[in-house]
C-alpha cells in the first residue's frame, strides 16, 4: 500500500549469503534487471541502494499530509493493454500496477501569451495542429509521418544490439541505418526542412524538456521516440509513482532476493583475469558474487566503483569524457491546504516558455541567471492520482521544474 516502506534497511537486515547476482542501485533499470533475472533465471538477486528509499526516480518523498513524486510525471502507451510498454510493465509487476489516464489534453503549451493544447490520439493531435496552423497542413502531415516512421525504425535499431556477433556483423548496418539517418541530425535541422514557421517548430518541440535538450542540440531520433510515445496521451500510476517499485520488489523477493536501502557500495571487487568477485560496502562488509550489475551510471561505475588502474576502464573513460554533463534542474514542491477539486486543478501538464525561441532562451539563461527561465514545467500529481484525495483529504500538490547548470551551486556541494 502507498506509504509503506519498500524493501528493507541495510542496518536492520540479516543477509542470507550467497547471492547469485548483486545489483548496485534500485532505479528502474536496476529493478528491471533484478526482476527479470528472478523471474526467468531463478536467480537470488541482492539490490543495494545507498539512498534511504528505493526506486530511483520512481520514489516519492513525504511531509505530514503530503507526498510528491521526484521524477515520474506521466508515461505514455500504458493505457493500451496491447502496447509493448504496457506489456512490459505488466510483466515486471505481474499485473499489480494500475494506471490512471491523464485528461484528454495531457500537455498544454504556452509560448508567451499564446496557448496550444496537445489532445490524446494521433488524429486529434493532427487536427488540432492544423487548426492552429492552417497554412502548414502539408508540413504537419510530413512531420507526423516521419515521427511514426522513426519510431518503427528505432525497434530495428535497438533489436540489433541483442543479436549475436555472427548475425550483427552482416545485418547490423542495415538494421541501424534507417534510424541513424535521422538520429544523427538535430531536431532543428530536420524540422527546418519541413517548415519555415518558427512558431509551429516551437510547438512541435515543446516537450523537449522530456529528453533534456532544445531543438538545435537534440537528436531528432530521440525527439521522435518521445513525441511518438505520447501521441496516445499519458497516464500516472494509481497510488503514486512509488507504486512501480512497490510492485516490482515482491517479484525479486519471491525468488529469494532482497532489495535493501541505506546500503552504500564502496567498490566492485575484481580478482584474477579481471573477473568480478563481489562488492565491498562503505562499512567494509563484502558480498561475494560472480555477477555484479551497476545501475549507478557509467561515469560513477568507472570512476568510483571499479578499482583504479584497470586498463580497460581508461579507454571507456575517454569515450565518456566526450559526452558533456546534462543540465541539472531546479524543482519547487508546493503543498496546499485545499483539495485539487476545490482548487480546480487538473492532471494536464503545463509547459511555459517566454516565446518560440527555445535554443536562444536556453543560451541566454545559461549566460545570465537573471534572464527569464527558458522553460517552466508545472505538474499536478495530486490531480493525476484519484487515490490521493483518499490518502490526503483536503490537500493538493504542485511541482514546478526548470533547468539550471550545476556549476551555479557547486560551491555548496556537500553542505545543507
Amino acid at each position: 500500500m502507498p506509504g509503506q516502506p519498500i524493501g528493507v534497511s541495510y542496518r536492520q537486515h540479516t543477509f542470507e549469503e550467497p547471492y547469485d547476482v548483486v545489483v548496485i542501485g534500485s532505479g528502474i533499470g536496476g529493478l528491471t534487471a533484478a526482476a527479470l533475472l528472478a523471474k526467468h533465471g531463478r536467480r537470488r538477486v541482492l539490490v543495494l541502494e545507498r539512498h534511504y528509499t528505493v526506486g530511483g526516480f520512481t520514489h516519492v518523498f513525504r511531509r505530514p499530509g503530503f507526498e510528491w513524486d521526484v521524477g515520474l510525471h506521466y508515461i505514455g502507451q500504458v493505457h493500451d493493454r496491447n502496447a509493448d510498454v504496457r506489456i512490459l510493465y505488466d510483466h515486471l509487476t505481474e499485473g499489480q500496477l494500475q494506471w490512471s489516464p491523464l485528461p484528454d489534453v495531457y500537455d498544454r503549451v504556452f509560448l508567451g501569451e499564446r496557448r496550444y493544447d496537445f489532445p490524446t490520439g494521433l488524429a486529434p493531435f493532427r487536427e488540432r495542429m492544423k487548426q492552429y496552423f492552417p497554412a502548414e497542413t502539408r508540413s504537419i502531415d510530413r512531420y507526423l509521418e516521419l515521427v511514426c516512421e522513426l519510431a518503427r525504425w528505432s525497434g530495428l535499431y535497438f533489436a540489433e544490439r541483442t543479436l549475436p556477433p555472427f548475425l550483427a556483423a552482416p545485418l547490423g548496418r542495415l538494421m541501424r541505418f534507417p534510424f541513424l539517418r535521422y538520429a544523427r541530425r538535430t531536431t532543428a535541422d530536420v524540422l527546418g526542412e519541413l517548415t519555415q514557421d518558427r512558431e509551429l517548430t516551437a510547438v512541435l518541440t515543446a516537450q523537449w524538456g522530456d529528453y533534456g535538450l532544445p531543438p538545435a542540440h537534440s537528436s531528432f531520433g530521440i525527439h521522435a521516440i518521445v513525441a511518438h510515445h505520447y501521441f496516445g496521451g499519458g497516464s500516472y500510476p494509481l497510488g503514486g509513482a512509488s507504486r512501480l517499485a512497490a510492485a516490482i520488489v515482491p517479484v525479486i523477493e519471491r525468488a529469494g532476493g532482497r532489495v535493501v536501502s541505506s546500503a552504500e557500495v564502496a567498490q566492485i571487487l575484481v580478482g584474477a583475469h579481471y573477473r568480478v568477485t563481489g562488492v565491498r560496502m562503505a562499512d567494509g562488509r563484502e558480498f561475494p558474487s560472480a555477477c555484479v550489475i551497476s545501475d549507478a551510471g557509467a561515469s560513477n561505475t568507472l570512476r568510483r566503483l571499479l578499482p583504479p588502474g584497470l586498463r580497460e576502464v581508461a579507454g571507456m573513460l575517454r569515450q565518456i569524457d566526450t559526452v558533456p554533463p546534462s543540465l541539472a534542474h531546479l524543482c519547487l514542491y508546493l503543498g496546499l491546504d485545499q483539495s485539487a477539486e476545490q482548487l480546480r486543478l487538473t492532471g494536464t501538464n503545463l509547459w511555459i516558455y517566454p516565446d518560440e525561441n527555445h535554443d536562444g532562451n536556453v543560451a541566454r539563461f545559461l549566460a545570465n541567471h537573471a534572464a527569464p527561465f527558458p522553460v517552466v514545467y508545472i505538474s499536478f500529481p495530486s490531480a493525476k492520482d484519484p487515490s490521493f484525495a483518499r490518502r490526503h483529504p483536503g490537500r493538493a500538490t504542485i511541482e514546478v521544474i526548470t533547468f539550471a547548470p550545476y556549476d551555479w551551486f557547486h560551491r555548496w556541494e556537500g553542505t545543507r
